[in-house]
């Protein structure tokens, strides 16, 4: 990410300070030879809303990515709920309450949408994901198509079904990458 790159924030008010939900300092990320991220820094409280803009090739998508550990290299800090981040394998970061969509949305094609909402697991042990029903009050068109494969769904469709998935796991934080 680089100066091209602006944060826009909907902030909810707070009268006391609160450990961050996410909070990056310095990070610095390499897919082979080429240094993608040049320290980016980033504090996320609980409950706000941050959206990342830029033009292609800003580093959007690598941040989310280097959140996850799924770019090649990274250093500097990233701690989620105070916990240091920045060594820990893709799975461990997961069940520190992360919910990433990638922008190919992960949709298992041969399962039904119903299926693809079963499939999620939990990954806190403190937080409860949504039921099934409580996704369908909050998509109706998942519930009139549960029963249609994953790629039967339309675009809009298919990335309400990623967003569900990560709202059954119980996840406290949500990385969206290219939510349209």
């Amino acid at each position: 990410m680089n100066a091209q790159t602006e944060i826009a924030r909907a902030t909810p008010a707070t009268t006391s300070p609160v450990t961050p939900a996410l909070e990056i300092s310095n990070l610095q990320a390499w897919y082979g030879e080429s240094h993608i991220l040049h320290n980016v820094n980033l504090s996320v409280a609980p409950g706000e809303v941050v959206t990342l803009l830029g033009r292609n090739g800003a580093g959007r998508t690598t941040t989310l990515r280097a959140i996850m550990g799924l770019t090649g290299n990274r250093t500097g800090s990233i701690k989620v709920g105070g916990v240091e981040s920045i060594a820990m394998p893709t799975y461990k970061i997961a069940h520190l309450g992360i919910g990433y969509c990638p922008e190919e949305r992960g949709i298992f094609s041969s399962l039904s949408a119903e299926e693809n909402l079963l499939l999620p697991p939990m990954v806190s042990s403190t937080e409860k994901g949504m039921s099934i029903e409580e996704i369908y009050d909050m998509f109706p068109n998942l519930a009139e198509r549960r029963n249609s494969q994953g790629t039967r769904l339309s675009g809009g469709e298919q990335q309400m079904l990623a967003v569900a998935r990560i709202l059954r796991t119980g996840a406290r934080l949500l990385l969206l990458d290219e939510i349209s």
